[in-house]
């Protein structure tokens, strides 16, 4: 995609599990991001979507596949380009008193990657960690605290201010929000909108509260067992979702509405281990839409109303009868 800032393409990560299995975390991968775009990844726990997170940063390993950031290639373990990337991207983790030091006050903290990535002269490091505190809501007074001493929402902005520091083009945040009250994750949401509208930062929020990505993605990626499945604009995807997985994920959003009862036909199952991932579409044994192809053939992605959509549903109308439907399960 042209002026992509990132474009990952054919993205693979796979390892070795108990007895030696093969896990295919990630399959396949590709899409691109563009400056100041925030994207959506969502999908059941052990998708692989903190998987790609990581692999796109190179905070694990790639089997295969292009990772081009800002126009260079960081997936070939190049070391100067991997260096790059290490300057000009962040995360924000899920756990925020985990990924803090619990020995280091937060003012050191977030001193340890001015200092390192060396952003601003020794000497201007105290008065930049306290200009990054105000930034994210926190008051310079608390500095001298370690993280345990601070509540979750004071430690997250603290995980923020430190990911802000060596001044991003790129943020992943990972479950940034899933520990944390409403009332503070509400918080913490508005705050990203607003220093993605300052900064012109991309994002990738990796999360499972689709109102929350409702809220702050301009696109979705929905994955499925290491693939995406359907991708597009968040109010396309949200509004008229093509996939079964997807159209499933968002019957099941909760809403405080007393007369709206819970969906009639929940999505049934377990998604399979990805030690032992289906042939075809990985979703078929759970799809009340399935068709023969479906165990058989890998559907290839398509463009529908906006969306892109890896599903045999619309491929030739010719296999579409009920009767096939029904044989996939028989």
């Amino acid at each position: 995609m042209s002026g992509a800032l990132l474009h990952v393409d054919g993205l693979n990560v796979h390892f070795r599990g108990p007895k030696g299995k093969l896990v295919r975390a990630v399959n396949g991968v590709s899409f691109s991001l563009q400056p100041g775009e925030t994207l959506g990844l969502v999908g059941e726990s052990g998708c692989g979507k903190s998987t790609l997170g990581r692999a796109i940063l190179r905070l694990g390993d790639i089997t295969e596949g292009r990772v081009d950031f800002d126009g260079i290639d960081v997936g070939g373990g190049n070391r100067n380009a991997i260096m790059r990337l290490r300057r000009e991207t962040a995360m924000i983790f899920q756990d925020p008193y985990n990924a803090l030091n619990p020995r280091l006050t937060i003012g050191q903290a977030i001193a340890e990657v001015l200092r390192v990535h060396q952003k601003v002269p020794p000497a201007q490091i105290d008065m930049r960690v306290a200009e990054l505190m105000r930034l994210v809501g926190l008051s310079p007074d608390l500095a001298a605290r370690r993280p345990r001493a601070l509540s979750g929402g004071q430690c997250q902005r603290a995980g923020i201010a430190r990911a802000l520091a060596i001044e991003p083009k790129l943020i992943i945040a990972d479950e940034c929000v899933a520990a944390l009250d409403v009332s503070i994750q509400a918080q913490i949401i508005n705050l990203l909108i607003e220093l993605k509208g300052r900064m012109n930062l991309a994002l990738i929020f990796i999360a499972h509260d689709l109102g929350v990505v409702r809220r702050l993605c301009d696109r979705v990626a929905v994955m499925y067992l290491g693939r995406i499945i359907e991708e597009g604009a968040t109010e396309d995807v949200f509004g008229a979702p093509k996939h079964p997985y997807t159209q499933a994920l968002m019957r099941a959003i909760p809403e405080i509405d007393p007369d709206r009862g819970l969906p009639d036909d929940p999505l049934g199952g377990e998604p399979p281990s990805p030690l032992d991932i289906p042939q075809g579409c990985a979703f078929h044994p759970r799809c009340p839409q399935a068709l023969p192809i479906c165990r058989i053939e890998l559907p290839q992605k398509r463009t529908i109303g906006g969306s892109d959509v890896n599903c045999h549903l619309y491929d030739a109308p010719s296999i579409h009868s009920e009767q096939e439907r029904e044989t996939i399960h028989a």
